[in-house]
């Protein structure tokens, strides 16, 4: 996980490390931090973050437009905003900032804010143990197309490249949710967002084929007319 806090003012940029740090610490989450007075630093940097403190309002870049940045590099970046500026505001929530600290800003709501922060990435991402590098890496929920059941391994293919995956394939796909996800076939789970091409029998991700068994056939078909209606 990648942190940044960009605040023009030397000591409260301290100040939001420190508590952040401390944070970090009696959580035992393992984090990379990165903090900085300066928005052009962010900006010629190639780190994507997960997470992001942010004052609005600076002299080479406004925190909207380093934020805006950050986005699109991460569409499920975490935004908190630092400011004494009200109206700024309303353009901020066009972003979907996670919270709005105002300065001089609460360490005790500070933390409340990355409780939540950390709820949502534990929902919207899973861990997966890589035996070759012997790494976990988090993969962003949505960013998984399927999984396929290869032997004693599982390739789960993203929109980032594909992971051989060791263990169970019950216990990896259980982890994930049903809501767009459909076991499909008793080796593919596959997410109905990167469907390109459904037909009874099959459908289709990426040019790839995938093959509906015939006992699922009946019940996908009800589920994926229910899912194009929730879309």
């Amino acid at each position: 996980m990648n942190i940044v806090i960009c605040d023009d003012g030397k000591e409260n940029m301290n100040r939001i490390k420190l508590y952040v740090e401390e944070y970090l610490k009696v959580h035992y989450i393992e984090a990379s931090l990165f903090s900085t007075t300066s928005p052009k630093e962010i900006l010629d940097c190639d780190t994507v973050f997960d997470i992001a403190f942010l004052d609005i309002q600076m002299p080479e870049f406004d925190g909207i437009t380093l934020a805006k940045e950050l986005k699109r590099r991460n569409k499920r970046i975490i935004l908190f905003f630092i400011t004494a500026f009200e109206q700024y505001q309303d353009e901020a929530m066009d972003l979907n900032i996670f919270r709005f600290f105002a300065k001089p800003f609460d360490a005790q709501r500070l933390y409340s804010g990355l409780d939540k922060a950390m709820e949502y990435i534990d929902k919207a991402y899973i861990d997966i143990y890589l035996e070759n590098d012997r790494r976990y890496i988090k993969l962003p929920i949505d960013s998984i197309k399927y999984i396929q059941r290869e032997n004693r391994q599982n390739a789960v293919f993203t929109d980032n490249g594909v992971y051989n995956v060791n263990g169970d394939f019950k216990e990896l796909i259980n982890r994930l949710p049903n809501t767009f996800f459909y076991l499909v076939h008793k080796s593919f789970y596959v997410n109905l967002h990167y469907i390109d091409e459904y037909r009874y029998k099959e459908i289709h991700i990426d040019g790839k084929r995938i093959a509906i068994a015939t006992r699922k056939q009946a019940d996908f078909h009800k589920y994926w007319f229910n899912y194009v209606k929730r879309s």
